[in-house]
């Protein structure tokens, strides 16, 4: 049963981050080449403060549950399923806090001489978070596959 409960605790993880991905990359960077010094903190700073914020949360239970994923799985074939969670949940937090949560920052502080400048940040943040959009599309196929491929969930559920 730890199995299956892990298995939707990172689903609903794997979700929530795909679907922000998608988001951001469909609806928001279109608008982003028009951020402005004077309007960057709203358009930019609220939304990436309060999605750090989440995702602060959502995604250590992800971590412990792709390990109980591996762990339960070890020396089935169902195994790489959980393999590839816990390396795209790795892959996504490596890239967001080693390279986009630098940029964040000085895009936040202002930390940069002027408009073009802040534009050639948005580029490059909005290139780092392709990597994440990819990598969150994939880890998601990997658990939604799962789920499906395992078979009755609910039934072992109950």
């Amino acid at each position: 049963m730890i199995t299956y409960v892990a298995a939707l605790v990172f689903l609903f993880g794997a979700t929530m981050y795909v679907g922000t991905m998608w988001v951001l990359k469909l609806f928001l960077f279109p608008t982003w080449p028009g951020l402005t010094r004077e309007n960057v903190a709203v358009h930019f700073g609220v939304p990436t403060r309060r999605a750090t914020t989440f995702f602060t949360v959502v995604v250590p239970p992800m971590f412990v549950a792709a390990i109980v994923l591996v762990v339960t799985e070890w020396g089935t074939r169902w195994v790489w399923f959980g393999v590839a969670c816990l390396v795209g949940v790795f892959v996504l937090t490596f890239v967001g806090q080693a390279l986009i949560i630098p940029v964040n920052k000085r895009i936040r502080g202002g930390l940069f001489a002027d408009d073009t400048e802040l534009s050639g940040l948005l580029r490059r943040w909005m290139v780092l978070n392709d990597v994440r959009f990819y990598g969150s599309t994939l880890t998601w196929v990997a658990i939604v596959w799962y789920v499906v491929a395992r078979g009755d969930l609910l039934g072992a559920l109950t």
